[in-house]
């Protein structure tokens, strides 16, 4: 008798649901005027499911392509915006800044989540800044971690100098002779992102030259820590995509990985949590991130989320950005030359290099900016609607009409195409061009957004930024060519959170 009742009471409430969504959606569209968006073709069953995308994607992240060929999808289809399916899960790809500023807003803030983010990161990065869902732990996360990236600490650029002369005596070592650049530049940002967040680099540096390191952590612990971060990183990105499925991405090889960089970071947090309130407030301490947020938590795990977080961010990001720079210095003598006049003219020696002066040389942050539009180092960035809502164009035969996004929709940002639209860039796009910043604004406009924006803009921005500038004076100081050994251009790039150089950076420095 049950069940005669409840089948019926279902059907009714199934019904009742439709009707209500579809009342919904038709308000939405009349109101806004949304028109149809762009669909991907498919042909197949196993296209319609999304299968045939997630195996296409994953040979072209193989093949290090999948950025190009993502750029050559939007131009054959002749649109700005998209809609396809990934293994069952619908997704939007756009390229219209509006669209990606409206989605990190603000203003529309809780009308979009980080979708399966937070669980697909969650085995390393535990609830730490970029891993949590907006709420009441992100907004104390970024309350914590806000005045640590202050312009006070960011002033303490003098410390890059110990790391810089390491990786100039290891180029000069080479003799002429071919080397991984991208290699040392993972070294040279572990080395420094270690001082600045534990008060203690890894001397990974000096490893290399054979010479005493003062670091006190396990010699095998941090050897391996460098490999486990590269494994880890590929694994998030694939858990990432798989969405639900996400569990088939969960091996031993991606818990070990896990389990070496918690233990590197746990041996710095033990440290710090273990220090007297008096050690803690110690001047020579006042610098250093770790002991920092130490004096807010003394909680283990928050520490080594919040760091873990910071670090994956500050040593991939920025070791990419300069990895790219190079490539194209090495690809670009006249551009190398050009900026080198200028580098010594701004800079003739290292005590001329402060604060205050590296925003003195302008064509610098043309050949930064040129960098992080060509080459950006986070090329990807999604979101997932929180509820049934609108984006601002996209629809229609000219992109330029409002789209309907069902909730659940995950909208994808590559910003790898979106840098190459000449309405927002100029002409010749892609091209390696710096001298196209002279006609851009200074912000680089409604489409430039390298470290996002909105509430969820990069803490680390201003960090990474000096650093490369940094890194970049004092490499134009000393070496007067640059030589590329890789004949492949465009390069191969890996698509993962961060991208970065598949065959390395192959040069000769003389």
């Amino acid at each position: 008798m049950f069940s005669v009742i409840l089948i019926p009471l279902c059907l009714l409430v199934v019904i009742i649901n439709y009707v209500f969504n579809y009342y919904q959606r038709s308000k939405l569209i009349s109101k806004y005027k949304c028109k149809p968006i762009t669909q991907l073709p498919t042909k197949t069953i196993l296209g319609k499911l999304g299968i045939d995308a997630l195996f296409n994607q994953e040979k072209t992240k193989k093949s290090g392509t999948f950025h190009e060929d993502l750029y050559s999808t939007f131009k054959s289809l002749k649109t700005t915006t998209f809609q396809n399916t990934l293994l069952f899960q619908n997704q939007v790809m756009t390229i219209e800044p509006e669209n990606i500023r409206l989605c990190t807003s603000s203003a529309h803030f809780n009308d979009w989540n980080i979708g399966w983010r937070s669980l697909a990161f969650e085995p390393l990065l535990g609830n730490g800044i970029f891993s949590s869902e907006s709420g009441p732990k992100w907004k104390h996360s970024r309350m914590m971690l806000r005045p640590i990236f202050a312009k006070e600490h960011l002033k303490q650029i003098t410390e890059m100098e110990q790391y810089t002369q390491s990786i100039i005596k290891i180029i000069k070592l080479k003799n002429g002779v071919s080397f991984d650049l991208q290699q040392l530049f993972n070294n040279f940002t572990i080395d420094y992102a270690t001082n600045f967040l534990f008060g203690e680099s890894c001397d990974s540096l000096k490893d290399l030259l054979g010479e005493i390191s003062t670091s006190t952590i396990d010699k095998d612990l941090k050897n391996s820590f460098a490999e486990a971060f590269n494994v880890s990183q590929d694994y998030l990105t694939k858990r990432a995509s798989l969405g639900p499925f996400m569990f088939l991405c969960n091996d031993s090889k991606f818990k070990e990985a896990n389990k070496i960089q918690h233990e590197f970071v746990s041996y710095y947090v033990n440290k710090a949590i273990n220090l007297s309130e008096k050690e803690l407030i110690d001047d020579s301490k006042s610098y250093t991130f770790l002991y920092q947020l130490a004096k807010q938590t003394n909680d283990p795990q928050v520490l080594q989320d919040e760091l873990l977080n910071i670090l994956l961010a500050g040593r991939n990001t920025t070791a990419s950005l300069l990895s790219f720079l190079f490539f194209e210095l090495a690809h670009n003598p006249k551009i190398f030359q050009k900026l080198k006049s200028e580098i010594l003219k701004y800079y003739p020696d290292v005590n001329s290099i402060t604060f205050e002066s590296l925003q003195s040389c302008q064509y610098l942050k043309f050949v930064i900016n040129e960098t992080l539009r060509y080459n950006p180092s986070v090329p990807i960035s999604t979101r997932t609607a929180s509820k049934l809502t609108i984006l601002p164009k996209g629809g229609g035969s000219d992109n330029e009409s409002p789209i309907l996004i069902e909730k659940g929709t995950r909208i994808v940002f590559p910003l790898f195409v979106s840098n190459r639209n000449e309405k927002y860039f100029g002409e010749r796009t892609n091209e390696f061009i710096p001298e196209r910043w002279e006609n851009l604004p200074a912000n680089g406009g409604i489409a430039f957004m390298p470290f996002s924006t909105g509430p969820r803009l990069c803490l680390g921005q201003q960090f990474a930024l000096i650093e490369t500038s940094y890194l970049t004076i004092r490499f134009l100081q000393e070496f007067n060519q640059l030589e590329i050994v890789d004949d492949v251009y465009p390069p191969l790039k890996t698509a993962n959170a961060s991208m970065r150089l598949l065959d390395g950076c192959n040069v000769i420095f003389t």
